[in-house]
């Protein structure tokens, strides 16, 4: 039986005083968060390296390999989305 998988959480964050929209693809799903709100995405530790995460003023995108293992959660540990 093989050990399981380390899952790790990265975390997008709006700067104190400012709003940015998180968007997950590709399936679209979408968060907005202001003045130091933040969210999560749970994922074991392996899915990081296929991660491509791009900016833009006010804006992140955070492309998934598509199926996986993603879920989306907030600051205190609650699930707000799979994708």
């Amino acid at each position: 039986m093989g050990k399981e998988e380390q899952v790790v959480d990265l975390k997008f964050m709006a700067a104190q005083g400012e709003s940015v929209e998180v968007c997950f693809e590709p399936v679209g799903t979408t968060f907005s968060l202001s003045d130091g709100e933040s969210i999560f995405l749970r994922t074991p530790i392996g899915n990081v390296a296929s991660l491509e995460i791009v900016s833009w003023p006010n804006g992140i995108g955070v492309w998934v390999p598509y199926p996986g293992d993603y879920t989306i959660v907030d600051s205190r540990g609650n699930e707000l989305d799979t994708l």
